[in-house]
């Protein structure tokens, strides 16, 4: 049933974004974007290996897409109904901050 698939689509898309990591990501990616995994591992403090993983996910899902810009890979939001979900949250000055308080 296609209703059924695209529920299933949509509720992944969603969980992403109840990732606390993948969150300050999709953050600093909205905010500073397009921006390269390291630049997103040195604001975020998480390891590259999983802000790769994390972006593999969200690229994936059809959250992110990327560019190759020389040998870097600059990655931005694509997803239009991500960046209006994120417009809504409060501003962050360091989405960072969300990792390090916890829930």
């Amino acid at each position: 049933m296609a209703h059924s698939r695209q529920l299933h689509e949509w509720a992944d898309r969603f969980a992403i974004l109840g990732d606390p990591s993948r969150l300050c990501l999709l953050l600093l990616i909205h905010r500073d974007g397009p921006i390269p995994v390291g630049d997103l591992s040195e604001a975020s403090g998480l390891k590259p290996t999983t802000v790769s993983h994390a972006l593999r996910v969200m690229r994936m899902q059809g959250v992110v897409g990327d560019a190759r810009v020389g040998r870097s890979k600059l990655y931005r939001l694509i997803d239009d109904v991500t960046a209006t979900l994120l417009d809504t949250l409060p501003a962050v000055d360091r989405p960072s901050t969300l990792l390090e308080n916890g829930p």
